[in-house]
C-alpha cells in the first residue's frame, strides 16, 4: 500500500530548514536524532525480506535496476534475478539501496526502507523477525573513531565529515562529534578513491546517529538478552544472557565497524568488513511512518 504520509515527509527532506536542537544528554542514554525526518517505530507492523518477486516485488526490482544503474561498476551491484529472496547482502549494498530510494520519488513512495537495529531487536524479542534463524544482516554502521590504523580509515574519515556536516538536522551537540557513534540507515554514493567504490554519507531524514554507551565498553564480549536501547543493550541489561555482544577487542584505533546480528542470533559489534562474500546475507525492510 502506498505510504503517502511518508512521500510528503520525503518531499521535504531537501526542502526544509532543520532549526538546530540543543538538549543536554546524560552519558549512560543515547539520544534519538533524526529530526524532522522518517520515523522509526519500535515494532513494525510488517516485515519483507529483500527478495526478487513475492510481495512488493515491483518495488525491489525497480530499486535494483535503480540502485545497479548508479552503483554500476563499484561493489554495491545486486546479481540480478527473477525469483527468491536476493542473497549475500552487506553493508555497502545497503548503503546503496538507502540512497537510490531517497532519491528516487516513485520509489519512496512506497513508505518502505531497511529496518533499523532496534527494530531488528523488538522483532526478534516478539518472534517475528523474519529469517533470524538461517540469515545475517548488516544493521548499522559503527563509528568508533577515525584513525589511520583503524578498520575503513577513508570510509570513516568521510563519513564523520559528513555527520559533522549535518550535525544540526541529526540531532547532535558539538561534543557527540567526539564520542563514538551508531549510524543507521547511512546512504552511499560512488567513489573510486573508497575501497569499494563507495563513500558513506549522511542521507538527511532518513539516516540516524546516536550515542551509545556500550560502544564504550571494548576489549570484552558481554552476555545479554535483548539490546532493546537503541538496538543494543544498555550497561544495566549486560551481564546475563543467552546472546552474546561480540565487541572489538581494541580499545583505540578501532575505525569504522558494522554492528551485524548473524543466524545463531549473536550481535556484533566488531566486524570491519563493508563488504562479506556471504551467501546468508539478507535484508529486512519495514513501513516506516512519517512524524
Amino acid at each position: 500500500m502506498v505510504n503517502k504520509r511518508f512521500l510528503q515527509t520525503a518531499e521535504k527532506w531537501m526542502n526544509k530548514d532543520v532549526p538546530e536542537v540543543r538538549t543536554q544528554r546524560a552519558k549512560s542514554i543515547p539520544k534519538a536524532s533524526n529530526v524532522g525526518g522518517v520515523s522509526y517505530p519500535d515494532l513494525p507492523n510488517e516485515t519483507y525480506i529483500f527478495s526478487y518477486d513475492g510481495q512488493h516485488g515491483q518495488f525491489f526490482q525497480e530499486l535494483i535496476a535503480n540502485s545497479n544503474e548508479r552503483f554500476r561498476g563499484t561493489r554495491a551491484e545486486i546479481l540480478t534475478g527473477k525469483r527468491g529472496e536476493v542473497k549475500n547482502m552487506y553493508a555497502v549494498k545497503r548503503m546503496a539501496l538507502v540512497s537510490t530510494i531517497a532519491a528516487n520519488p516513485n520509489l519512496r513512495n512506497y513508505g518502505l526502507l531497511p529496518i533499523t537495529p532496534m527494530q531488528d531487536e523488538c522483532l526478534l524479542k516478539e518472534g517475528r523477525l523474519q529469517g533470524s534463524s538461517k540469515y545475517r544482516e548488516d544493521l548499522g554502521l559503527l563509528l568508533y573513531d577515525t584513525s589511520s590504523n583503524g578498520y575503513n580509515p577513508k570510509e570513516s574519515a568521510a563519513l564523520k565529515e559528513d555527520i559533522a556536516r549535518h550535525r544540526s538536522e541529526l540531532g547532535l551537540s558539538q561534543s557527540d562529534l567526539e564520542e563514538r557513534l551508531v549510524v543507521v540507515n547511512a546512504g552511499g554514493e560512488p567513489d573510486s578513491s573508497m575501497r569499494f567504490g563507495v563513500k558513506p554519507i549522511i542521507v538527511p531524514g532518513i539516516t540516524i546517529v546516536y550515542t551509545h554507551e556500550i560502544l564504550n565498553q571494548t576489549g570484552k564480549n558481554h552476555n545479554f538478552d535483548y539490546g532493546l536501547t537503541k538496538g543494543l543493550p544498555s550497561l544495566s541489561q549486560v551481564g546475563n544472557g543467552k546472546r552474546t555482544l561480540y565487541m572489538p577487542s581494541e580499545t583505540s584505533d578501532i575505525g569504522l565497524r558494522v554492528l551485524y546480528r548473524f543466524r545463531i542470533l549473536g550481535l556484533s559489534a566488531r566486524n570491519w568488513d563493508l563488504v562479506v562474500d556471504d551467501v546468508f546475507g539478507r535484508v529486512n525492510f519495514a513501513p516506516q511512518g512519517a512524524p
